[in-house]
């Protein structure tokens, strides 16, 4: 099974190994990417820069690999992935459709980056593994400073504790203010056009997206409210999920992103 490599940001024994490198992880992604695009530079940033129309899993599954990379590889790669993460960030600036400005070099909005992944993971467990006790949160809390570390965002806008987070969380979330721009890459990502993959495939996911998502975001972005039956079907996953995880090990339980992730520098 893949481990660390030596000098990685975290060891084997972290919590955010245990964590970020499992499959389960993945549940969270589209709730993460569409809590980072609910801010309107976020977004403007997403819709005049990336692909996301031509490649929607794209920029998700780059965003989870280079995380993975800068987390559990070498120094080395470590490097130059967040070199290469400064390159293009540097290019990426512009203004919001109301006129505001957004860089994406802002290191307001690299936080609200990785902290959207940071609750992800903790709300997934909550949800899904319920492996995590409140020591364990505010400890994997205390590993991701590292991460922001790393970015170079500035000690002062990085929540001292798990209780500063969390408020710092719930205010960010009640400011937020979805865009066109947002609804559109929020419902990109919930039922991606990928060839010969039917829009139907995308429903289970979207339940679990759906459920995730702060109610109040969920209705400014346009998605409707799980009804019983999804309700009941999502209820059954967790329930599902919370009592095999403990026996799946190996590659099933593996993030499939791990192998590329860990492998040596060329």
């Amino acid at each position: 099974m893949a481990s660390p490599v030596r000098g990685a940001l975290y060891g084997r024994d972290s919590l955010s190994w245990r964590f970020n490198s499992q499959s389960f992880v993945l549940l969270g992604g589209p709730r993460a990417a569409i809590l980072q695009v609910c801010d309107p530079g976020v977004a403007s940033g997403v819709a005049s820069y990336s692909t996301y129309k031509t490649d929607p899993l794209g920029r998700l599954e780059r965003t989870l690999e280079a995380m993975l990379v800068i987390s559990f590889g070498s120094p080395q790669r470590r490097a130059e992935v967040l070199s290469h993460l400064e390159r293009i960030h540097e290019q990426v600036r512009g203004t919001t459709p109301d006129g505001a400005s957004y860089s994406a070099m802002d290191h307001d909005r690299q936080f609200w980056v990785l902290a959207t992944l940071t609750d992800t993971v903790i709300e997934v467990d909550r949800r899904y593994l319920g492996q995590m006790r409140s020591r364990d949160r505010e400890a994997y809390y205390e590993e991701s400073k590292r991460l922001a570390d790393a970015f170079g965002i500035p000690e002062a806008l990085v929540p001292e504790d798990y209780g500063s987070f969390r408020e710092y969380f719930a205010r960010r979330v009640a400011a937020l203010s979805p865009t066109e721009e947002s609804r559109d890459i929020a419902a990109t990502l919930m039922t991606p056009r990928v060839p010969f993959v039917p829009g139907v495939a995308w429903l289970p996911f979207n339940m679990v997206t759906r459920d995730l998502m702060p109610t109040r975001l969920r209705h400014e972005l346009g998605m409707r409210d799980l009804n019983l039956a999804e309700l009941a079907t999502v209820r059954a996953a967790q329930v599902s999920i919370r009592n095999s995880v403990g026996h799946i090990s190996g590659a099933l339980a593996a993030n499939p992103l791990n192998g590329r992730a860990l492998r040596p520098a060329a």
